[in-house]
């Protein structure tokens, strides 16, 4: 995995929740789900991509105000517009309000809000001026007797979803003279525009009737969260290996491998939201074969028994403790090795550092540790 791929053109994320909801009952939008609007659920894989540059929200007018606020926490550049009647009037007006500067765009539906990590790396990586996530098709198709009747084959029909990132350009020209269709990726298509298609995921859910957030519920409960800490002294002699980084310092932290904390409590917090054992288990602190070992191959290691129990990594969130050095000139470096032992984007991984304020033997600076949260999905 690439840990500094960027797409060169700058990219956008236009994500339309101006629909009146009609078949829901409301605005779906706005609609809380586990605590927070769809809409920012949806947004949440585009502030976490490195491949995004900013978000443009397009909401009804009555929501304007609620989605600024929510904006005003993304991390992000991030701008709000009212949209229109229709979907496609609603992508013409957040089409307007992108800077001169972006050149692809990625449009995506805020009633989907649960597109992982890894779909939006297979989007943004893959070439292509229209680049659209397709399902295949299992259920038997047959046509409404008022319209005929009779069955529809199923040979070369797929499933569509979003997001569907486009060439900006292309996409203008497939919205002038205010078109409608029920993507855009149609509008693509009548102009004759290659598309390249990438698997989509059945978790990728669009909340259309109520019902569809039963669906949510049931994949959310596939979603587990781990929790890791390790603690190390620090010596004279001893190597500072954080998160994969070695760092300069007068004291290193001692421990049988390089003793990288971040590492052992993620690679705790990996194990324990899959339901197994404690690194301890895996890598007996008294075994010389693991003696200096490097712990980012050991991560790895960790990796692949997570993989082997059916699941993926959603997020990691790290916290060190430490007295001195910073760590903040390291910080980007160790979220690129983490993600990449990981297999998620650099964007999903949280690096924090705090000092423990000169309390105890941490606050001393006698010592390094580390907290670090997990989370899985099955996949």
């Amino acid at each position: 995995m690439e840990t500094d791929y960027r797409p060169s053109p700058e990219t956008y994320g236009l994500i339309v929740g101006a629909g009146s909801g009609g078949r829901f009952g409301r605005s779906k939008a706005f609609f809380t789900w586990h605590g927070e609007p769809l809409i920012a659920s949806a947004a949440r894989p585009f502030l976490h991509s490195d491949g995004i540059d900013g978000v443009v929200l397009v909401v009804r007018p009555e929501d304007l105000e609620a989605a600024q606020k929510l904006a005003a926490g993304f991390q992000k550049p991030t701008s709000v517009v009212v949209g229109g009647e229709t979907r496609s009037a609603s992508v013409r007006a957040g089409l307007a309000a992108l800077p001169a500067s972006v050149r692809r765009v990625a449009i995506h539906d805020a009633a989907r809000p649960q597109v992982s990590q890894r779909l939006m790396t297979r989007l943004l990586r893959a070439d292509g001026c229209c680049v659209i996530p397709r399902l295949p098709l299992h259920d038997a198709l047959h046509r409404d007797p008022a319209a005929g009747g009779g069955s529809v084959p199923r040979a070369g029909i797929w499933r569509v979803q979003t997001p569907q990132v486009f060439d900006r350009t292309l996409l203008e020209r497939a919205h002038e003279g205010d078109p409608e269709a029920a993507d855009d990726g149609e509008l693509a298509l009548r102009l004759g525009a290659h598309v390249t298609y990438v698997d989509g995921e059945e978790e990728n859910i669009k909340v259309t009737t109520p019902d569809d957030v039963a669906r949510l519920d049931r994949g959310a409960a596939g979603l587990r969260v781990g929790h890791g800490f390790d603690v190390h002294r620090l010596e004279s002699g001893r190597r500072l290996v954080v998160a994969g980084v070695e760092i300069p310092a007068e004291r290193g932290a001692v421990g049988h491998s390089d003793a990288d904390v971040v590492c052992h409590a993620l690679m705790d917090a990996l194990l324990g939201a899959a339901g197994l054992p404690d690194i301890g288990y895996y890598f007996p602190p008294g075994d010389p074969a693991y003696a200096g070992a490097d712990s980012i191959g050991l991560l790895r290691q960790v990796m692949d028994k997570v993989r082997a129990e059916g699941f993926q990594v959603g997020n990691a969130d790290c916290t060190i403790v430490l007295e001195r050095p910073k760590v903040g000139p390291y910080r980007e470096r160790m979220r690129a090795i983490l993600a990449e032992a990981l297999g998620i984007e650099p964007g999903g991984v949280s690096i924090k550092a705090t000092t423990a304020e000169g309390l105890g033997p941490l606050g001393a600076g006698e010592g390094v540790a580390a907290w670090a949260v997990a989370t899985l999905y099955s996949g």
